[in-house]
């Protein structure tokens, strides 16, 4: 299972703040290198709470083996059934809450 745009109203950029020290004007390139030993880069709290997101979703397999595993049982015992009107009436939720928003 993948997840994607969890956190689609967190816009994160790719700028980033250098603060000078001693008056020695600093530039940060695109990946993350300063130029400049004695400056460092603060990022902000939403960009790092995305990062520590994204972190916690990588370690998160796409396929949950186990529920695979079960079903795959119960198909192949005759055991799992599909019930229709079950099946027609989400159908039907998704498209009336689809049309309304």
């Amino acid at each position: 299972m993948k997840l994607t745009n969890l956190f689609p109203q967190i816009k994160t950029d790719n700028k980033v703040q250098t603060k000078r020290a001693g008056g020695v004007a600093a530039t940060t390139t695109a990946s993350g290198t300063t130029l400049v030993g004695a400056d460092r880069v603060e990022l902000s709290a939403g960009t790092q709470d995305v990062q520590k997101a994204q972190a916690i979703l990588q370690q998160v397999p796409d396929v949950r083996a186990d529920k695979v595993q079960a079903l795959r049982e119960k198909i192949d015992n005759g055991d799992y059934v599909v019930d229709p009107h079950q099946i027609a009436e989400k159908m039907l939720v998704s498209l009336l809450s689809e049309s309304v928003n």
